[in-house]
């Protein structure tokens, strides 16, 4: 399964979305801090996060050293992933 993560910007002005494995999506969560800003349940609920919580968890992310093999071998690739979109996107739900 994936998870989907939509800019919460109207069609047309959105930035693209990003595609993830749940266990890349759910190890994000489980990084110290986001208890804070988001609900850390292993679900594929949505979530919606506004544009200051999608800030603040960028810079969290981009803080992390994720543990190896965390996103199949593409590991700084998908953090780097991570850490764009949440800073460019106007808020975002998952789904």
């Amino acid at each position: 399964m994936t998870v989907a993560l939509r800019d919460k910007r109207r069609s047309g002005q959105r930035i693209p979305g990003l595609d993830m494995a749940n266990g890349t999506w759910f190890a994000v969560l489980d990084i110290p801090g986001m208890e804070k800003l988001v609900n850390q349940q292993h679900t594929n609920d949505p979530l919606y996060v506004t544009p200051a919580k999608a800030k603040k968890m960028a810079d969290i992310v981009e803080a992390w050293t994720p543990p190896e093999g965390w996103s199949g071998g593409m590991d700084a690739k998908m953090k780097g992933y991570i850490v764009e979109f949440l800073r460019g996107c106007n808020g975002f739900r998952s789904h």
